[in-house]
């Protein structure tokens, strides 16, 4: 997707100078714009002033980054059941397992990953999860 000509605050200037009256097709012909690109800023940014459209963007860029934190918190605890599994002997294996050895081995897992995670996995819905 290209980036636009236009820069956040041009834009809010641009929309703001129609809410104070100026006509949208002069605001239009003006700037260089068409009447779908005012509308579509206009439904994008809504009633948002400077200050509150450079939070947004702010926002999206921490949301992006704790994305990427949290994709690699799950690939660092997928990791060690992987070489675990592949550690063990075959003939230390068990096939079968109880359902108590099932619900401690899972409670155990969930311990751990919310010490590998600073306790994330723990909150709100833990019952969810079978953490109760």
């Amino acid at each position: 997707m290209r980036r636009s000509r236009f820069t956040n605050n041009e834009i809010l200037q641009l929309l703001g100078e129609a809410s104070a009256g100026v006509p949208v097709a002069e605001i239009c012909s003006t700037s260089g714009i068409t009447p779908r690109t005012f509308y579509r800023w206009r439904r994008q940014f809504g009633g948002l002033d400077v200050p509150a459209a450079r939070q947004m963007k702010d926002l999206a860029s921490e949301n992006l980054r704790l994305r990427g934190l949290v994709s690699n918190l799950f690939e660092q605890l997928r990791r060690p059941d992987d070489h675990a599994a592949e550690a063990k002997p075959a003939s230390t294996i068990t096939v079968h397992r109880t359902a108590e050895e099932k619900a401690r081995d899972q409670t155990r897992a969930s311990r751990i990953a919310a010490a590998k995670c600073g306790g994330a996995l723990t909150g709100h819905f833990a019952a969810v999860r079978g953490n109760r």
